[in-house]
Protein backbone atom coordinates (compact mmCIF):
# COMPACT_ATOMS: atom_id res chain seq x y z
CA UNK A 1 0.00 0.00 0.00
CA UNK A 2 1.30 3.44 -0.96
CA UNK A 3 0.63 6.91 0.34
CA UNK A 4 -0.46 9.75 -1.96
CA UNK A 5 -0.63 12.91 0.12
CA UNK A 6 -2.91 12.04 3.03
CA UNK A 7 -4.77 9.35 1.09
CA UNK A 8 -3.91 5.68 0.79
CA UNK A 9 -3.83 4.18 -2.70
CA UNK A 10 -3.76 0.54 -3.73
CA UNK A 11 -2.19 -0.52 -7.08
CA UNK A 12 -4.52 -2.71 -9.16
CA UNK A 13 -3.51 -4.75 -12.23
CA UNK A 14 -5.79 -5.28 -15.21
CA UNK A 15 -7.55 -8.46 -16.26
CA UNK A 16 -5.26 -9.09 -19.26
CA UNK A 17 -2.12 -7.78 -17.63
CA UNK A 18 -1.94 -4.80 -19.99
CA UNK A 19 -2.53 -1.94 -17.58
CA UNK A 20 -2.43 -1.05 -13.92
CA UNK A 21 -3.66 1.95 -11.96
CA UNK A 22 -3.83 3.27 -8.41
CA UNK A 23 -7.12 3.11 -6.55
CA UNK A 24 -7.55 5.51 -3.60
CA UNK A 25 -9.44 4.60 -0.46
CA UNK A 26 -12.39 4.03 -0.15
CA UNK A 27 -12.65 3.05 -3.84
CA UNK A 28 -12.52 -0.68 -4.59
CA UNK A 29 -11.07 -2.36 -7.69
CA UNK A 30 -13.05 -5.27 -9.12
CA UNK A 31 -13.00 -7.68 -12.08
CA UNK A 32 -16.22 -7.27 -14.09
CA UNK A 33 -16.29 -8.19 -17.81
CA UNK A 34 -13.59 -9.63 -20.12
CA UNK A 35 -13.52 -6.50 -22.28
CA UNK A 36 -12.91 -4.26 -19.24
CA UNK A 37 -9.25 -4.09 -18.30
CA UNK A 38 -9.67 -2.07 -15.10
CA UNK A 39 -12.67 -1.22 -12.94
CA UNK A 40 -13.16 0.60 -9.65
CA UNK A 41 -16.19 1.92 -7.79
CA UNK A 42 -17.11 3.71 -4.62
CA UNK A 43 -18.98 1.71 -1.95
CA UNK A 44 -22.68 1.83 -2.92
CA UNK A 45 -25.07 4.12 -1.07
CA UNK A 46 -28.79 3.39 -1.10
CA UNK A 47 -30.78 5.47 -3.61
CA UNK A 48 -27.63 7.13 -4.99
CA UNK A 49 -25.79 6.45 -8.24
CA UNK A 50 -22.50 4.67 -7.56
CA UNK A 51 -19.50 6.53 -9.07
CA UNK A 52 -17.30 4.19 -11.08
CA UNK A 53 -14.31 4.02 -13.41
CA UNK A 54 -14.16 1.64 -16.40
CA UNK A 55 -10.92 1.33 -18.39
CA UNK A 56 -10.75 -0.33 -21.81
CA UNK A 57 -7.62 -0.78 -23.91
CA UNK A 58 -7.07 -1.77 -27.54
CA UNK A 59 -4.13 -1.85 -29.99
CA UNK A 60 -4.17 1.32 -32.09
CA UNK A 61 -1.92 3.01 -34.64
CA UNK A 62 -3.97 6.11 -35.44
CA UNK A 63 -3.73 9.68 -34.18
CA UNK A 64 -5.18 11.13 -31.01
CA UNK A 65 -7.73 13.04 -33.12
CA UNK A 66 -8.77 9.75 -34.76
CA UNK A 67 -9.20 8.16 -31.34
CA UNK A 68 -11.27 11.12 -30.16
CA UNK A 69 -13.55 10.98 -33.19
CA UNK A 70 -14.14 7.28 -32.67
CA UNK A 71 -14.84 7.72 -28.97
CA UNK A 72 -17.35 10.53 -29.51
CA UNK A 73 -19.16 8.53 -32.18
CA UNK A 74 -19.29 5.54 -29.86
CA UNK A 75 -20.74 7.59 -26.99
CA UNK A 76 -23.53 8.93 -29.19
CA UNK A 77 -24.27 5.62 -30.90
CA UNK A 78 -23.88 3.11 -28.08
CA UNK A 79 -25.20 4.94 -25.01
CA UNK A 80 -28.86 5.72 -24.48
CA UNK A 81 -29.36 9.42 -25.20
CA UNK A 82 -25.60 9.95 -25.26
CA UNK A 83 -24.91 13.66 -25.74
CA UNK A 84 -21.44 15.23 -25.89
CA UNK A 85 -21.08 18.23 -23.56
CA UNK A 86 -17.38 19.00 -24.00
CA UNK A 87 -14.27 17.77 -25.79
CA UNK A 88 -10.90 19.21 -24.90
CA UNK A 89 -7.17 18.69 -24.68
CA UNK A 90 -6.12 16.90 -21.52
CA UNK A 91 -2.73 16.51 -19.87
CA UNK A 92 -1.96 12.87 -19.14
CA UNK A 93 1.39 14.09 -17.81
CA UNK A 94 2.91 17.54 -17.36
CA UNK A 95 6.35 18.86 -18.17
CA UNK A 96 9.03 18.12 -15.57
CA UNK A 97 9.68 20.80 -12.93
CA UNK A 98 12.50 23.23 -13.58
CA UNK A 99 15.67 23.43 -11.51
CA UNK A 100 13.85 25.40 -8.82
CA UNK A 101 10.98 22.92 -8.63
CA UNK A 102 8.46 25.07 -10.48
CA UNK A 103 6.17 23.75 -13.21
CA UNK A 104 6.73 25.23 -16.70
CA UNK A 105 3.74 27.40 -17.65
CA UNK A 106 2.42 28.51 -21.02
CA UNK A 107 1.51 32.08 -22.00
CA UNK A 108 -1.80 31.81 -20.13
CA UNK A 109 -0.22 30.52 -16.95
CA UNK A 110 -1.36 26.93 -17.50
CA UNK A 111 1.07 24.05 -16.78
CA UNK A 112 2.67 22.75 -19.98
CA UNK A 113 1.51 19.33 -21.14
CA UNK A 114 4.22 16.72 -21.71
CA UNK A 115 1.92 13.91 -22.92
CA UNK A 116 -1.39 15.07 -24.33
CA UNK A 117 -4.67 13.22 -24.26
CA UNK A 118 -8.32 14.14 -24.66
CA UNK A 119 -11.21 14.46 -22.25
CA UNK A 120 -14.77 13.97 -23.50
CA UNK A 121 -17.59 14.94 -21.15
CA UNK A 122 -21.14 13.82 -21.87
CA UNK A 123 -24.47 12.82 -20.40
CA UNK A 124 -26.44 9.63 -20.97
CA UNK A 125 -29.38 7.79 -19.49
CA UNK A 126 -28.39 5.02 -17.09
CA UNK A 127 -30.25 1.68 -16.95
CA UNK A 128 -32.29 2.98 -14.01
CA UNK A 129 -33.60 5.80 -16.22
CA UNK A 130 -31.57 8.55 -14.61
CA UNK A 131 -29.46 10.98 -16.65
CA UNK A 132 -25.88 10.74 -15.43
CA UNK A 133 -22.55 12.47 -16.11
CA UNK A 134 -19.68 10.80 -17.93
CA UNK A 135 -16.13 11.95 -18.60
CA UNK A 136 -13.81 9.79 -20.72
CA UNK A 137 -10.07 10.40 -20.54
CA UNK A 138 -8.29 9.24 -23.71
CA UNK A 139 -4.57 8.63 -24.07
CA UNK A 140 -2.29 6.76 -26.51
CA UNK A 141 0.40 4.76 -24.70
CA UNK A 142 2.98 2.49 -26.36
CA UNK A 143 0.71 1.23 -29.13
CA UNK A 144 -2.45 1.12 -27.00
CA UNK A 145 -5.53 3.33 -27.06
CA UNK A 146 -6.62 3.69 -23.44
CA UNK A 147 -10.14 4.94 -22.68
CA UNK A 148 -10.81 5.72 -19.01
CA UNK A 149 -14.58 6.17 -18.61
CA UNK A 150 -15.74 7.83 -15.39
CA UNK A 151 -19.40 8.04 -14.41
CA UNK A 152 -21.23 9.77 -11.57
CA UNK A 153 -24.49 11.59 -10.98
CA UNK A 154 -24.53 15.08 -12.45
CA UNK A 155 -24.82 16.52 -8.95
CA UNK A 156 -21.72 14.66 -7.68
CA UNK A 157 -19.39 15.47 -10.59
CA UNK A 158 -17.97 18.42 -8.60
CA UNK A 159 -16.97 16.05 -5.82
CA UNK A 160 -15.35 13.36 -7.94
CA UNK A 161 -13.51 15.41 -10.59
CA UNK A 162 -10.25 15.22 -8.63
CA UNK A 163 -10.16 11.46 -7.85
CA UNK A 164 -11.33 10.63 -11.37
CA UNK A 165 -8.45 12.60 -12.93
CA UNK A 166 -5.95 11.20 -10.43
CA UNK A 167 -6.93 7.63 -11.30
CA UNK A 168 -6.80 8.44 -15.02
CA UNK A 169 -3.28 9.84 -14.72
CA UNK A 170 -2.15 6.84 -12.67
CA UNK A 171 -2.87 4.38 -15.51
CA UNK A 172 0.35 2.76 -16.78
CA UNK A 173 1.25 0.18 -19.41
CA UNK A 174 2.65 -3.19 -18.35
CA UNK A 175 3.29 -4.77 -21.77
CA UNK A 176 3.23 -4.10 -25.53
CA UNK A 177 0.47 -5.27 -27.89
CA UNK A 178 0.70 -8.92 -28.99
CA UNK A 179 -0.79 -10.85 -31.91
CA UNK A 180 -3.66 -12.28 -29.90
CA UNK A 181 -4.70 -8.81 -28.74
CA UNK A 182 -6.12 -8.14 -32.22
CA UNK A 183 -9.37 -9.90 -31.35
CA UNK A 184 -10.12 -7.47 -28.56
CA UNK A 185 -9.31 -4.51 -30.83
CA UNK A 186 -12.28 -5.23 -33.12
CA UNK A 187 -14.58 -3.49 -30.66
CA UNK A 188 -12.13 -0.72 -29.97
CA UNK A 189 -10.98 2.35 -31.86
CA UNK A 190 -9.71 2.17 -35.41
CA UNK A 191 -8.04 4.88 -37.44
CA UNK A 192 -10.88 6.90 -38.99
CA UNK A 193 -10.87 9.83 -41.35
CA UNK A 194 -12.72 12.88 -40.10
CA UNK A 195 -13.08 16.58 -40.57
CA UNK A 196 -10.49 18.90 -39.06
CA UNK A 197 -11.17 22.24 -37.39
CA UNK A 198 -8.81 24.16 -39.63
CA UNK A 199 -8.88 27.44 -37.70
CA UNK A 200 -8.33 25.87 -34.28
CA UNK A 201 -5.64 23.56 -35.63
CA UNK A 202 -3.76 26.48 -37.18
CA UNK A 203 -3.96 28.42 -33.94
CA UNK A 204 -2.77 25.54 -31.75
CA UNK A 205 -0.25 24.02 -34.15
CA UNK A 206 -1.71 20.51 -33.93
CA UNK A 207 -4.56 18.57 -35.53
CA UNK A 208 -7.83 19.29 -33.73
CA UNK A 209 -10.96 17.44 -34.77
CA UNK A 210 -14.10 19.28 -35.91
CA UNK A 211 -16.69 19.28 -33.10
CA UNK A 212 -19.66 21.27 -34.35
CA UNK A 213 -21.62 18.24 -35.56
CA UNK A 214 -21.61 16.88 -32.02
CA UNK A 215 -22.75 20.23 -30.62
CA UNK A 216 -25.66 20.33 -33.05
CA UNK A 217 -26.64 16.73 -32.28
CA UNK A 218 -26.87 17.55 -28.57
CA UNK A 219 -29.01 20.69 -28.94
CA UNK A 220 -32.31 18.78 -28.92
CA UNK A 221 -34.53 19.52 -25.92
CA UNK A 222 -36.46 16.25 -26.34
CA UNK A 223 -40.16 15.47 -26.39
CA UNK A 224 -42.78 17.24 -24.33
CA UNK A 225 -46.34 18.54 -24.37
CA UNK A 226 -46.97 21.43 -26.74
CA UNK A 227 -48.91 24.25 -25.08
CA UNK A 228 -49.74 27.85 -25.84
CA UNK A 229 -48.66 30.52 -23.40
CA UNK A 230 -52.32 31.23 -22.64
CA UNK A 231 -52.92 27.58 -21.71
CA UNK A 232 -49.94 27.57 -19.35
CA UNK A 233 -51.16 30.74 -17.66
CA UNK A 234 -54.71 29.38 -17.33
CA UNK A 235 -53.39 26.19 -15.73
CA UNK A 236 -51.93 28.25 -12.91
CA UNK A 237 -55.24 30.11 -12.48
CA UNK A 238 -57.17 26.83 -12.18
CA UNK A 239 -55.14 25.51 -9.26
CA UNK A 240 -58.11 25.12 -6.90
CA UNK A 241 -60.92 25.67 -9.36
CA UNK A 242 -63.59 23.59 -11.04
CA UNK A 243 -64.65 24.30 -14.62
CA UNK A 244 -68.34 23.82 -15.33
CA UNK A 245 -69.84 22.78 -18.62
CA UNK A 246 -71.56 26.12 -19.17
CA UNK A 247 -70.00 29.42 -19.93
CA UNK A 248 -69.66 29.33 -23.72
CA UNK A 249 -66.76 28.49 -25.99
CA UNK A 250 -63.26 28.90 -24.62
CA UNK A 251 -60.44 27.81 -26.92
CA UNK A 252 -57.93 27.80 -24.05
CA UNK A 253 -60.04 25.38 -22.01
CA UNK A 254 -60.55 23.29 -25.14
CA UNK A 255 -56.78 23.09 -25.53
CA UNK A 256 -56.35 21.96 -21.92
CA UNK A 257 -59.02 19.30 -22.36
CA UNK A 258 -57.46 18.04 -25.60
CA UNK A 259 -54.08 17.74 -23.86
CA UNK A 260 -55.58 15.88 -20.90
CA UNK A 261 -54.45 18.62 -18.53
CA UNK A 262 -58.09 19.30 -17.66
CA UNK A 263 -60.25 16.25 -17.01
CA UNK A 264 -63.83 16.32 -15.80
CA UNK A 265 -63.64 19.97 -14.97
CA UNK A 266 -60.57 19.59 -12.74
CA UNK A 267 -56.85 19.58 -13.34
CA UNK A 268 -55.46 16.07 -13.74
CA UNK A 269 -52.10 14.71 -12.54
CA UNK A 270 -49.84 16.74 -14.82
CA UNK A 271 -52.12 19.77 -14.65
CA UNK A 272 -52.23 19.68 -10.86
CA UNK A 273 -48.43 19.62 -10.63
CA UNK A 274 -48.16 22.40 -13.21
CA UNK A 275 -50.51 24.62 -11.22
CA UNK A 276 -48.65 24.01 -7.98
CA UNK A 277 -45.28 24.65 -9.61
CA UNK A 278 -46.44 27.82 -11.34
CA UNK A 279 -47.91 29.30 -8.17
CA UNK A 280 -45.86 27.81 -5.33
CA UNK A 281 -42.39 26.86 -6.64
CA UNK A 282 -39.79 28.25 -4.21
CA UNK A 283 -36.97 27.93 -6.77
CA UNK A 284 -37.09 29.33 -10.29
CA UNK A 285 -34.49 29.49 -13.04
CA UNK A 286 -34.70 31.28 -16.34
CA UNK A 287 -32.65 31.38 -19.52
CA UNK A 288 -33.48 34.36 -21.73
CA UNK A 289 -32.11 33.96 -25.23
CA UNK A 290 -31.82 36.35 -28.13
CA UNK A 291 -31.10 35.69 -31.79
CA UNK A 292 -31.06 38.74 -34.05
CA UNK A 293 -34.14 40.73 -32.97
CA UNK A 294 -36.10 37.84 -31.46
CA UNK A 295 -36.24 36.96 -27.75
CA UNK A 296 -36.96 33.48 -26.41
CA UNK A 297 -36.88 31.78 -23.03
CA UNK A 298 -36.67 28.63 -20.97
CA UNK A 299 -38.33 28.76 -17.56
CA UNK A 300 -37.90 26.16 -14.83
CA UNK A 301 -40.09 25.94 -11.71
CA UNK A 302 -38.58 23.62 -9.08
CA UNK A 303 -41.19 22.13 -6.77
CA UNK A 304 -40.06 19.34 -4.46
CA UNK A 305 -37.94 16.84 -6.36
CA UNK A 306 -39.41 17.72 -9.76
CA UNK A 307 -39.25 20.59 -12.22
CA UNK A 308 -41.81 22.13 -14.54
CA UNK A 309 -40.00 23.17 -17.71
CA UNK A 310 -41.63 25.58 -20.17
CA UNK A 311 -39.41 26.36 -23.14
CA UNK A 312 -39.69 28.39 -26.29
CA UNK A 313 -37.32 27.71 -29.17
CA UNK A 314 -33.69 27.50 -28.09
CA UNK A 315 -30.37 27.47 -29.94
CA UNK A 316 -31.17 24.42 -32.08
CA UNK A 317 -34.47 25.62 -33.61
CA UNK A 318 -33.58 29.32 -33.67
CA UNK A 319 -30.08 29.13 -35.13
CA UNK A 320 -29.81 25.68 -36.74
CA UNK A 321 -33.44 25.44 -37.94
CA UNK A 322 -33.93 22.19 -36.08
CA UNK A 323 -37.57 20.95 -35.88
CA UNK A 324 -39.97 22.55 -33.41
CA UNK A 325 -43.76 22.47 -33.39
CA UNK A 326 -44.68 22.02 -37.07
CA UNK A 327 -47.88 24.12 -37.01
CA UNK A 328 -47.20 26.78 -34.41
CA UNK A 329 -43.58 27.82 -33.69
CA UNK A 330 -44.85 29.98 -30.78
CA UNK A 331 -45.90 26.89 -28.78
CA UNK A 332 -44.04 26.05 -25.57
CA UNK A 333 -42.42 22.66 -25.04
CA UNK A 334 -43.63 21.73 -21.55
CA UNK A 335 -42.02 18.90 -19.58
CA UNK A 336 -42.10 17.63 -16.01
CA UNK A 337 -38.64 16.37 -15.08
CA UNK A 338 -36.78 15.16 -12.00
CA UNK A 339 -34.61 17.95 -10.64
CA UNK A 340 -31.56 15.83 -11.56
CA UNK A 341 -32.43 16.37 -15.27
CA UNK A 342 -32.60 20.17 -15.22
CA UNK A 343 -28.94 21.03 -15.85
CA UNK A 344 -28.82 18.77 -18.91
CA UNK A 345 -32.03 20.27 -20.31
CA UNK A 346 -30.79 23.85 -19.87
CA UNK A 347 -27.47 23.03 -21.55
CA UNK A 348 -29.20 21.47 -24.54
CA UNK A 349 -31.56 24.42 -24.92
CA UNK A 350 -28.69 26.94 -24.86
CA UNK A 351 -26.56 24.89 -27.28
CA UNK A 352 -23.85 24.28 -24.70
CA UNK A 353 -21.72 21.71 -26.49
CA UNK A 354 -18.21 20.82 -27.64
CA UNK A 355 -16.09 23.45 -29.36
CA UNK A 356 -12.45 24.45 -29.34
CA UNK A 357 -12.93 27.55 -27.22
CA UNK A 358 -9.80 29.53 -27.95
CA UNK A 359 -8.96 32.98 -26.66
CA UNK A 360 -9.66 35.79 -29.12
CA UNK A 361 -7.63 38.95 -29.55
CA UNK A 362 -8.45 41.61 -28.77
CA UNK A 363 -10.89 40.30 -26.16
CA UNK A 364 -11.92 43.77 -24.96
CA UNK A 365 -14.09 45.60 -27.48
CA UNK A 366 -15.98 48.89 -27.66
CA UNK A 367 -19.39 48.49 -26.02
CA UNK A 368 -21.29 50.20 -28.86
CA UNK A 369 -19.78 47.80 -31.40
CA UNK A 370 -20.72 44.76 -29.31
CA UNK A 371 -24.27 46.08 -28.87
CA UNK A 372 -24.54 46.50 -32.62
CA UNK A 373 -23.26 42.95 -33.19
CA UNK A 374 -25.73 41.50 -30.68
CA UNK A 375 -28.55 42.96 -32.75
CA UNK A 376 -27.29 41.62 -36.05
CA UNK A 377 -24.21 42.51 -38.06
CA UNK A 378 -21.37 44.86 -37.18
CA UNK A 379 -17.94 45.76 -38.50
CA UNK A 380 -15.13 43.50 -37.33
CA UNK A 381 -13.24 45.13 -34.43
CA UNK A 382 -10.06 46.93 -35.39
CA UNK A 383 -7.00 44.70 -35.16
CA UNK A 384 -9.04 41.49 -34.81
CA UNK A 385 -7.05 38.28 -35.06
CA UNK A 386 -8.14 35.25 -37.09
CA UNK A 387 -10.08 33.64 -34.25
CA UNK A 388 -12.02 36.80 -33.39
CA UNK A 389 -12.83 37.39 -37.06
CA UNK A 390 -14.23 33.87 -37.33
CA UNK A 391 -16.17 34.10 -34.06
CA UNK A 392 -17.50 37.54 -35.06
CA UNK A 393 -18.88 36.11 -38.30
CA UNK A 394 -20.78 33.21 -36.69
CA UNK A 395 -24.51 33.44 -35.88
CA UNK A 396 -24.68 34.71 -32.30
CA UNK A 397 -27.22 33.30 -29.85
CA UNK A 398 -27.04 35.28 -26.62
CA UNK A 399 -28.47 33.97 -23.37
CA UNK A 400 -28.72 35.15 -19.78
CA UNK A 401 -28.97 32.81 -16.77
CA UNK A 402 -31.03 33.97 -13.79
CA UNK A 403 -32.01 31.95 -10.70
CA UNK A 404 -33.80 32.68 -7.44
CA UNK A 405 -34.76 30.74 -4.34
CA UNK A 406 -36.09 31.30 -0.82
CA UNK A 407 -32.78 32.85 0.31
CA UNK A 408 -32.28 35.08 -2.73
CA UNK A 409 -30.92 34.79 -6.22
CA UNK A 410 -27.70 34.77 -8.19
CA UNK A 411 -26.20 37.56 -10.23
CA UNK A 412 -27.25 37.17 -13.88
CA UNK A 413 -24.67 35.53 -16.15
CA UNK A 414 -24.50 36.41 -19.86
CA UNK A 415 -22.96 34.37 -22.69
CA UNK A 416 -22.71 34.41 -26.46
CA UNK A 417 -22.97 31.07 -28.22
CA UNK A 418 -20.84 31.42 -31.37
CA UNK A 419 -21.40 27.90 -32.65
CA UNK A 420 -18.18 26.29 -33.91
CA UNK A 421 -16.12 28.81 -31.92
CA UNK A 422 -17.96 27.99 -28.72
CA UNK A 423 -19.14 30.20 -25.88
CA UNK A 424 -17.91 33.58 -24.69
CA UNK A 425 -18.81 35.11 -21.34
CA UNK A 426 -19.79 38.77 -21.75
CA UNK A 427 -19.02 41.35 -19.12
CA UNK A 428 -18.22 45.02 -18.73
CA UNK A 429 -14.58 45.97 -18.25
CA UNK A 430 -13.92 49.33 -16.62
CA UNK A 431 -11.42 51.59 -18.32
CA UNK A 432 -8.85 52.58 -15.64
CA UNK A 433 -8.01 55.72 -17.58
CA UNK A 434 -11.52 57.03 -17.14
CA UNK A 435 -12.59 56.44 -20.72
CA UNK A 436 -15.68 54.60 -21.89
CA UNK A 437 -16.15 51.12 -20.43
CA UNK A 438 -15.61 48.24 -22.80
CA UNK A 439 -17.01 44.72 -23.15
CA UNK A 440 -14.90 41.64 -22.57
CA UNK A 441 -15.36 38.35 -24.42
CA UNK A 442 -13.94 35.52 -22.33
CA UNK A 443 -13.75 32.13 -24.06
CA UNK A 444 -15.42 29.61 -21.74
CA UNK A 445 -15.39 25.85 -22.12
CA UNK A 446 -18.74 24.09 -22.25
CA UNK A 447 -17.73 21.83 -19.36
CA UNK A 448 -17.46 24.90 -17.12
CA UNK A 449 -20.85 26.24 -18.23
CA UNK A 450 -22.48 22.86 -17.55
CA UNK A 451 -21.05 22.91 -14.03
CA UNK A 452 -22.10 26.54 -13.67
CA UNK A 453 -25.72 25.59 -14.39
CA UNK A 454 -25.61 22.87 -11.75
CA UNK A 455 -23.84 25.18 -9.30
CA UNK A 456 -26.52 27.87 -9.75
CA UNK A 457 -29.27 25.30 -9.24
CA UNK A 458 -27.70 23.92 -6.07
CA UNK A 459 -27.01 27.44 -4.78
CA UNK A 460 -30.65 28.57 -4.94
CA UNK A 461 -32.02 25.22 -3.73
CA UNK A 462 -29.70 25.04 -0.71
CA UNK A 463 -29.41 28.76 -0.05
CA UNK A 464 -25.63 28.98 -0.45
CA UNK A 465 -23.38 31.27 -2.54
CA UNK A 466 -22.41 30.16 -6.01
CA UNK A 467 -18.96 28.63 -6.38
CA UNK A 468 -18.59 29.22 -10.13
CA UNK A 469 -19.62 32.86 -10.35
Amino acid sequence: MEMSGAKQVVPAQGARGILAFDVPEPWRAEAVRPEVELFAAMPPVENEFTPNVVVTVNPFDGSLADFSRRAMTGIEAQLREGRIVHTGRWAYTFADPDEEGGLPLDALGVPVTAHEGRVIEYTHRAPNGRTVSGADYLVLLKGWAVQISTTSSIQARFIFDEPFEAMARSVRVLRSPQADDAVASQAGPTAAAGRVDEQASADQGTELEELFGHLAAGADLGTGVWMSGAAIARTGELKDGVVGRLGGADPVLDELRDLGVLDGGRLGGMGSFMAQALTEAPVRLRLTGRFLDGETSLQAFVHGGNVLLAAEQGYGPRVLNQPWHPDDPARFNVQVLPITELTSAMARWAGVGPAWNLHVAPFVIEAALVDQRLGGEAAVPHGAGALLREAWGQPWFTWVLEAEGPSGGIDPVTYVNAGPRGHFRIGTVEDPSGGADRVGLWATESSFIFRQFEDALQAVVHGRPVVLG
